[in-house]
């Protein structure tokens, strides 16, 4: 298939019904996504067990004409309420790797019965074209074969990672027996303007420029990050691509950059303008071995998608959004 060009992606496309729903609308993903597709002249539902006035995210469309909030948890969603979506955006997640070593059950019946109900409501519903599911890097923890492609077997190493992959079996599961059109777009670590503040970067960002040690867990083991622009751009792409050429596929769409930990420290380092020190802890538990060699090749080739941010932009990028989160220290607090 020829892929679509960047202006067919600012667009409604004619011919597609332009309607869309997203689940964990409120978070860090869900937001920026329910914002491309309003502006791409969707009719847009979010779905957060957030409420409306902590929606802080939202604060902008939930005045938008097109924009409707259904203030409930995925695992009460209803047929009723996936009626009228072509298609369906799955983002909400209990999505803090650290969270689900202290409690994995909320985070096992957050992920995987949360996708289940969803999964359910689908089967029940009419007319949705598109489920697309947000895969995680950490459903493949220490790769069996590099670079980490599509085809590559879920191995998770860790409480969350065991959650998403039983999540993204549930989404061939029910593929395979009642044709909900899954499609799988996984990711390794995605940061930006509002990211979720306990990812790893965020927190290195903060401590340094609020004159704290960047504290690194292990070193040696990579991650991938992307900028959410770009990751947005690849739901976006697969959203308006034809769907015999994306259901029923997963689809790489991060940068395809491997870095390791300590590598990534020292950018967030650089990018703060701080001096502060760099302190190694140990690895995280079956964190240690862990590679993100993720090649986004298929994602390329069959959706047009060419990430435009890199790794090392992405950080500065966060950083820029990071420093205007920062109170300067009162002048009083300053001695002379």
């Amino acid at each position: 298939m020829k892929p679509e060009s960047d202006d067919q992606l600012t667009e409604a496309t004619d011919g597609h019904s332009h309607t869309a729903l997203v689940t964990g609308a409120a978070g860090f993903g869900g937001s920026h996504l329910v914002r491309r597709l309003l502006g791409c002249g969707y009719q847009v539902t979010g779905l957060d067990v957030v409420p409306p006035l902590h929606a802080g995210l939202l604060q902008r469309e939930m005045r938008h004409p097109d924009f409707r909030y259904i203030w409930k948890s995925v695992q009460d969603i209803l047929p009723s309420d996936i009626e009228g979506h072509a298609v369906i955006a799955h983002l909400a997640a209990q999505a803090d790797t650290p969270l689900a070593f202290d409690s994995p059950r909320y985070t096992v019946m957050q992920n995987i019965e949360g996708t289940v109900a969803l999964l359910e409501a689908v089967r029940h519903a009419d007319g949705v074209e598109k489920v697309l599911f947000a895969g995680s890097g950490n459903e493949i923890g220490r790769p069996l074969q590099l670079p980490i492609d599509e085809s590559h077997p879920l191995t998770p190493h860790n409480p969350y990672g065991f959650s998403k992959a039983a999540a993204e079996l549930a989404m061939w599961s029910w593929y395979r027996a009642y044709g909900v059109p899954a499609v799988v777009l996984s990711t390794g670590v995605v940061i930006g303007p509002q990211m979720r503040r306990e990812v790893f970067i965020f927190k290195w960002l903060w401590n340094a420029m609020n004159g704290l040690p960047i504290v690194v867990e292990g070193g040696q083991q990579t991650r991938d990050l992307s900028f959410i622009d770009d990751v947005v751009e690849g739901w976006m792409r697969a959203i308006h691509a034809p769907a015999d050429a994306v259901v029923g596929e997963k689809f790489f769409v991060g940068n395809g950059d491997e870095r390791t930990v300590k590598e990534l420290a020292q950018w967030c380092l650089e990018a703060s303008g701080a001096d502060v020190p760099i302190e190694y802890v140990g690895y995280r538990p079956g964190e240690e071995g862990q590679r993100e060699a993720f090649s986004n090749e298929k994602a390329r080739r069959v959706l047009g998608h060419e990430p435009r941010v890199s790794s090392r932009e992405a950080v500065r990028l966060t950083a820029d959004w990071v420093r205007t989160l920062v109170k300067p220290v009162p002048e009083e607090l300053n001695p002379v």
